[in-house]
């Protein structure tokens, strides 16, 4: 098959840049809440635009900005107390404390993880669009290198975490997530207890819809574009703030009617971005079409009207060249 003769190691590549994304994400995830890492999730929509007209030098109509304009727009009402407060909590940062400049520099490492995270994207769709692949082999041996390539990683990771765990700490540190994911606790001291039981259920859960996901983002890539995956992940922002409503979500909150009209605001710039200018440019030839068809209509009236004025004028002529009786008699005389 032909999917088959692709070289290793452009999944490889594939599973690098999706590694190294991952991590810096996952780094984040741990120490900011969920609503500015939907927010800060949003600059791989400029990010995936930049590396596209760059790499596969693609170019973006107006409706296409406007699309983007109107989905930056719905993301900043919904997003626009957060933005605030995180402007507030800027001018207070103290870069003498830790903690605090920890949560800036995370900050930071989630926008970072975009580049790699977009790298991926725009260079499956560019593979993508060279070869027929199916969505699953690419997804499994994407997996396969990003496991290989991450393995290592995780000595240096796990270093830098907090609390950090060495290398000789490591191997039962894995071993004990394992049987926490089986249901079992490892560590029952104070203050931070394990509470495995329901870990196998969430885990699973976890793990089925990233599958899911993954494989539904190489369709994306595959019938469409890295620029139109991000700017249709932005609707997170809005259904993330509806997920946050759910009694059993950490720090759940009520709905605001923000969240309504920025998703509205979003789903049009979405429609806007993909859908716009080509109902424009059919919009258009239809248009075309049409008045050329009336303009050749108009022409075949008139020539069948010149016709008829033609075959009258010619029959006149040709009356008013045959002689009358009186002209014969003339002659005749």
């Amino acid at each position: 098959m032909e999917q088959q003769m692709i070289p290793k190691k452009t999944f490889a590549v594939m599973g690098a840049l999706d590694g190294f994304s991952g991590i810096l994400q996952v780094f984040a995830a741990t120490y900011l809440g969920g609503s500015i890492l939907i927010l800060l999730g949003q600059a791989a929509i400029p990010i995936s635009m930049v590396i596209s007209s760059i790499w596969l030098h693609t170019q973006y109509t107006n409706s296409q900005y406007f699309g983007a304009g109107i989905v930056t727009f719905g993301l900043i009402i919904v997003l626009g107390p957060n933005l605030s407060l995180a402007a507030s909590n800027l001018q207070a940062i103290d870069f003498l404390d830790l903690e605090t400049s920890n949560s800036f520099a995370w900050a930071l490492v989630m926008i970072l993880s975009c580049i790699p995270m977009c790298l991926s994207s725009v260079y499956k769709e560019k593979h993508l669009g060279e070869a027929e692949m199916d969505a699953i082999y690419l997804n499994g041996w994407v997996a396969i290198y990003q496991f290989i390539i991450c393995l290592p990683l995780t000595i240096p990771i796990a270093m830098l975490g907090s609390p950090s765990v060495s290398p000789s700490e490591l191997p039962s540190n894995l071993w004990n997530g394992f049987r926490c994911y089986l249901g079992h606790n490892s560590i029952y001291e104070e203050p931070y207890p394990d509470d495995c039981s329901r870990a196998p259920v969430y885990v699973t859960i976890y793990l089925f819809f990233n599958i899911l996901y993954n494989i539904l983002i190489i369709f994306i890539l595959k019938f469409g574009s890295s620029n139109i995956l991000y700017l249709a992940m932005t609707i997170m922002v809005p259904l993330g703030n509806v997920a946050f409503t759910f009694p059993f979500m950490p720090g759940h909150e009520p709905l605001a009617s923000k969240d309504i009209f920025g998703l509205i605001l979003i789903m049009l710039g979405l429609f806007v971005y993909r859908f716009f200018g080509e109902l424009i440019s059919k919009t258009m030839r239809s248009t075309r079409a049409q008045l050329f068809q009336e303009c050749f209509d108009d022409e075949d009236i008139l020539k069948r009207r010149t016709g008829e004025h033609s075959s009258e004028l010619t029959e006149a002529l040709i009356a008013s060249s045959e002689p009358n009786e009186r002209d014969i008699r003339v002659v005749q005389i």
